[in-house]
């Protein structure tokens, strides 16, 4: 009896050890495929993580370069760069600055605005017996409104400012612009003196304020010799430069 109850006993030990050993093959089988599992898991992580800080990094840059580039648009905008001319000496080799930074730069609109108002100056200021009636007396009326040349006649028609009183044949008057001070779009400030060329030789101070305005203007073609580009002259008043 002992022998038959030692015998179902072993095989009962057996039957559960194979079972151990099948249960430990099962979780030692499944291990790799776990461990595998995660490893795929944890690398995704690392790969989102990656991900997410090179775009951070991106949009840093972008940040960067937008703000880079706006600020030197800003510096280049606000920086003038004026003109200068330097002179060497031929002797000392030593450089002088021979015109001011301030020294105007002008542009072309600004040159000819400028020609046409010491043209309209002149004719109006100064005196020559041989063309005051005829060319002076015409540039006057093509670069005047109707108001403007119209005060014109009524101050020289006046016996103490008419100049072919005053010089007759025996005298001249030439201009000499001392400066030029744009105050608005449309408006110069000049100070110019009117100089005799016999006689005592007098000079004359003046100061003159233009205001001016480029207009459609219907001329023919000899007047357009004379102002081609429809300049006129819609104020002008001058006086005397004590300054």
């Amino acid at each position: 009896m002992n022998n038959i109850f030692g015998f179902f006993k072993a095989s009962n030990n057996s039957q559960s050890g194979s079972g151990g050993t099948q249960t430990q093959e099962s979780i030692k089988s499944a291990n790799p495929l776990k461990i595998t599992q995660n490893w795929y898991e944890e690398r995704s992580d690392k790969l989102l993580v990656q991900r997410n800080l090179l775009i951070i990094l991106i949009i840093l840059l972008a940040i960067f370069m937008v703000i880079s580039t706006l600020v030197i648009a800003f510096v280049v905008k606000s920086k003038q760069f004026d003109p200068f001319v330097i002179q060497l000496n031929s002797n000392t080799g030593r450089a002088l600055v021979v015109e001011p930074i301030s020294s105007p730069v002008l542009t072309a609109n600004e040159s000819l605005t400028r020609y046409f108002i010491k043209k309209y100056i002149t004719a109006r200021e100064t005196y020559n017996p041989v063309d005051f009636a005829t060319i002076a007396r015409t540039t006057i009326r093509l670069f005047s409104t109707s108001s403007v040349y119209y005060n014109y006649l009524g101050y020289i028609r006046n016996k103490d400012f008419d100049p072919t009183l005053k010089y007759k044949e025996e005298n001249t008057t030439f201009l000499v612009i001392k400066s030029w001070s744009k105050i608005a779009a449309d408006k110069y400030i000049v100070r110019f003196s009117v100089n005799e060329t016999s006689g005592n030789q007098l000079v004359y101070n003046k100061i003159a304020v233009v205001s001016y305005a480029y207009v459609p203007m219907q001329l023919i073609d000899s007047e357009l010799d004379v102002n081609p580009v429809g300049f006129q002259v819609n104020g002008y008043r001058v006086d005397d430069d004590n300054s």
